[in-house]
């Protein structure tokens, strides 16, 4: 396992998290989700089934992303939420 999980997240059997991933505090990553390399989760994240987090992406605290949302590398995520269908696709304001 070369990534970190927080004692107090839940992580459904079957869920993919990527090397060098952090989810922190009180996240739940249900069974069909795939995490990317390089992402950090924080504390009270909720990822649905069938979610596709790409590379070296930040979802903050207390967002959830629901059932068959596809975030692609690079994605940032504040305090909004997507449902289901949604692609997003932004990149980093100070790319390096």
């Amino acid at each position: 396992m070369n990534y970190q999980v927080h004692e107090s997240a839940i992580v459904d059997d079957g869920a993919q998290i990527g090397d060098g991933s952090r989810v922190w505090h009180f996240v739940h990553i249900c069974s069909k989700a795939v995490i990317g390399k390089r992402c950090s989760l924080g504390q009270n994240v909720f990822v649905g089934n069938e979610v596709i987090i790409g590379n070296d992406c930040k979802v903050q605290n207390n967002v959830s992303v629901y059932d068959n949302v596809t975030l692609e590398d690079g994605v940032f995520v504040g305090r909004v939420w997507f449902s289901q269908m949604s692609i997003i696709h932004v990149h980093w304001l100070n790319e390096k």
